[in-house]
């Protein structure tokens, strides 16, 4: 770090900005790397890739441009919600996830597609909005692309991850019925290859939709079958 820190900071100014880049981008690749949830190094990071991204255009470096923009939007996701500011670094996030999926396509970077796809659903699920029901929509449409991506032969955990992710957005909706056979399909993968936990913790997932749809009917008498 230290020696990335002082080749940079010689490189201050106009002089070899394409250098001066790609240093910034290491850089902040390795504060990431070392950062483990703290706030000190993923702002450290955060400001290499802004320092990389004068240089990198989408049109210039299309893919560095991308990849700058992913690791800035991952690095200020990671960051806990202690200040105010947060909740804007967040909504910066997701629009730094946004850019990178323009260049990061399935087509043509399918594992980078389907990172960027997956951190930008998760990251909706969660961003502070006065209309949450829009993001969440937004995130089951993205989990489903990439459900249909996915191989649950090949990668039966990762597609149960995706399942459950996309139930508890569909819970959060308040599309009980969906939400509970994604919910169900992702329990019964987790139970079928070893992981109880995450097992487990779709069960409790699934048990606040019961109570939820036991309140309603106590509320209203019955609820209508949800549609999606």
């Amino acid at each position: 770090v230290l020696r990335l820190r002082e080749a940079l900071d010689l490189l201050a100014g106009d002089a070899m900005p394409d250098l001066r880049a790609q240093l910034a981008l290491r850089l902040g690749m390795l504060y990431q790397d070392l950062a483990r949830g703290q706030r000190g190094p993923l702002l450290e990071a955060a400001k290499c890739y802004q320092e990389a991204l004068k240089t990198y255009t989408r049109d210039a470096a299309p893919e560095l441009y991308a990849l700058a923009q992913n690791n800035l939007a991952l690095a200020y996701l990671a960051m806990p919600l202690t200040e105010s500011s947060d909740q804007l670094r967040m909504a910066i996030g997701v629009q730094g996830l946004r850019e990178a999926l323009k260049i990061f396509t399935r087509e043509t970077h399918p594992d980078r597609w389907a990172s960027a796809q997956l951190n930008l659903a998760n990251a909706l699920q969660y961003l502070p909005s006065a209309h949450p029901e829009d993001h969440l929509a937004e995130a089951v449409e993205l989990y489903e692309e990439l459900l249909g991506a996915r191989d649950p032969a090949r990668d039966p955990l990762g597609y149960a991850r995706l399942l459950a992710n996309q139930g508890n957005a569909l819970a959060h909706l308040g599309i009980f019925r969906h939400a509970r056979e994604k919910l169900d399909a992702a329990r019964a993968l987790f139970e079928r290859h070893g992981d109880p936990a995450s097992a487990e913790a779709v069960a409790e997932v699934l048990a606040t939709i019961d109570a939820s749809e036991h309140a309603t009917q106590d509320e209203h008498g019955s609820i209508p079958a949800p549609a999606v």
